[in-house]
């Protein structure tokens, strides 16, 4: 069944091409000479003459391109776009989209998924890497090390600060994300690791498929025999020029070969790519036993990259984050060449330790030197392991990823979640927390517990579709802003208000508004209307009835929602 597709990414080729982009890419060009309709959105680094927020169009391989200039990267402004929803919006009604594939669009905003929902589309998400649930989409603290809690996001990043505000816990901008992405159909990890780390989030089990992003074979031309074997041994590192990719790792390993006497067989390292470490690396190149066996060529065009694959005996991938199924692996298996990553992630599922490659600990300099010695000092195994690699490379070929990709098109219903009731929706609301709501806030799991886990959305992000899911309405101060209680209260929301006489007088004559006097009495009670959806549903019926009294009090503003008005 042929179908007509947005495909969205917050870049595409040829800016800023990474792993994503090139997958998202290449998926675009293999359905559209299959006969589905593409067309692509993606966000593109603003310039003085486009700055944030300019629109264009333009046809890029043939493909349909309307790219949207970004107004940030940053974690305080990347997850939330009104204006990005409106321009996807205007593409999906003049293009009739039946189906939106979303890869990472940390930039345009996670609330592009819920409004491709509301229009009407099948909505596909592609996770890349962690950021339905992580800030930083590494897993990786600030010092390095692996996160395993998912709900301790204060640790790396207390609190946001959004346009024309203060600081909002940052559990808020958490939630958010995840409630976004729950409302995608489906959502594709390419690696079995990634499945198993959004389930851990919290994600319905049932809605994640595993399908390989595959590789191109076409255009990658297979080496079938042993490289050069008069010259060096020839490593290739293709990656971002970053720390979470192992570079510092990768620096100190070559400096420990270049200093190991025993080593007397030649061998060089060429590493492609750019990012904020390509000064780290070019001040390597100035130490003369480096320079005699390091070769940097910053970012080249993916043939020439690929022509180095093909003369490369092993490909080496030093990450200390748990990748998820990375190109470059894919990249070595698809031209013969051997691998060595770390042991962590999406790897363990590309590399078959002592067949095709080996494995090495993230962030262990000198056993991926040991691993580089192996292959330096025997000849035979990057051949023998490349031979391996050549013989499976059929199994990543992207045409049979497409064939299942066009069975989630096709599929007309998604599957309906376990536990809908477990992550109930909790709008927050009125001024700017107190220090002790971003305490509490940052620790709700443990004040909740029993498996009931509130999903936290703050009152400018919250569209229609949100209050219809909302279960509460939480006011953080005693200043209430009557216009934000009635919207609640029409909507049959009931309202948890710290004590103040106008709360008070709702509560005492009409019903639907819970008073709290302190902030552990308002987790108290929230904890009880969220365990027990009766007691819920009937305070949402007095809700309603509290609603006709207050209306005549409220301005005009409490009828429409700021975050559909958003810039």
């Amino acid at each position: 069944m042929r179908s007509r597709v947005l495909v969205v990414s917050n870049f595409f080729p040829p800016r800023t091409v990474g792993g994503a982009e090139i997958v998202a890419f290449r998926q675009a060009l293999a359905l559209t000479s299959r006969g589905h309709e593409v067309t692509v959105l993606a966000g593109d680094l603003p310039t003085s003459d486009a700055p944030a927020g300019t629109f264009s169009f333009e046809r890029y391989m043939g493909l349909p391109v309307y790219r949207l200039a970004l107004r940030s990267l940053d974690a305080d402004e990347n997850f939330f776009w009104p204006a990005a929803a409106r321009r996807m919006t205007a593409i999906l009604a003049a293009d009739q989209i039946e189906t939106v594939h979303f890869h990472n669009i940390m930039g345009l905003g996670a609330n592009l998924i819920p409004v491709a929902k509301e229009f009407g589309a099948r909505c596909v998400v592609t996770l890349h890497d962690h950021w339905g649930f992580c800030l930083r989409q590494t897993r990786l603290r600030p010092d390095g090390s692996l996160c395993n809690q998912f709900d301790e996001c204060a640790k790396c990043l207390p609190a946001i600060q959004p346009p024309g505000g203060t600081a909002l816990p940052i559990r808020l901008r958490r939630d958010y994300v995840s409630w976004c992405l729950s409302h995608a159909d489906w959502l594709i990890s390419p690696s079995a690791y990634l499945a198993t780390a959004y389930a851990e989030a919290g994600f319905a089990p049932e809605r994640i498929l595993v399908i390989s992003n595959g590789i191109d074979l076409e255009t990658i031309e297979v080496s079938t025999g042993q490289r050069d074997s008069d010259g060096p041994v020839k490593f290739l590192c293709s990656a971002y020029l970053g720390e979470h990719k192992g570079i510092p790792v990768l620096l100190d390993a070559i400096r420990r070969l270049a200093a190991d006497p025993s080593i007397t067989a030649p061998w060089e390292v060429t590493i492609a790519g750019e990012g904020h470490l390509r000064s780290v690396i070019e001040s390597a190149l100035k130490s003369e036993a480096v320079s005699q066996h390091l070769r940097f060529i910053g970012r080249v065009p993916r043939s020439e990259l690929m022509s180095h694959m093909r003369e490369t005996d092993v490909a080496v991938l030093a990450s200390i984050w748990p990748e998820n199924e990375p190109v470059t692996m894919l990249e070595a298996i698809a031209s013969g060449a051997a691998q060595i990553a770390t042991r962590t992630g999406g790897n363990l599922e590309l590399v078959d330790e002592g067949k095709s490659g080996l494995l090495v600990a993230p962030g262990d300099a000198r056993a991926l030197a040991d691993a580089m010695k192996q292959y330096i000092q025997d000849r035979t195994l990057a051949a023998r392991h490349g031979a391996y690699n050549h013989a499976r490379h059929k199994r990543f070929d992207e045409a049979t990823s497409i064939d299942r990709i066009e069975q989630v098109y096709a599929a007309q219903q998604r599957p309906v979640a376990a536990n809908p009731e477990s992550q109930p929706v909790v709008i927050c609301g009125t001024g700017w927390p107190a220090l002790e709501v971003g305490a509490l806030t940052s620790h709700l799991h443990e004040h909740l517990g029993d498996g009931l886990m509130p999903r936290l959305v703050w009152r400018e992000w919250a569209d229609a579709t949100v209050w219809r899911e909302a279960a509460l309405l939480w006011l953080w101060d005693r200043h209430a802003e009557e216009w934000l209680v009635n919207t609640a209260l029409r909507r049959g929301v009931p309202v948890l208000a710290a004590a103040n006489p106008w709360a008070e007088g709702l509560a005492r004559h009409y019903g639907g508004v819970i008073l709290y006097h302190t902030y552990l009495e308002a987790f108290a009670a929230m904890r009880t209307l969220l365990a027990m959806p009766a007691l819920r549903q009937g305070f949402a019926g007095r809700a309603l009835a509290g609603a006709e009294a207050a209306t005549a009090l409220v301005p005009s503003t409490a009828f429409s929602l700021k975050s559909e008005a958003g810039s």
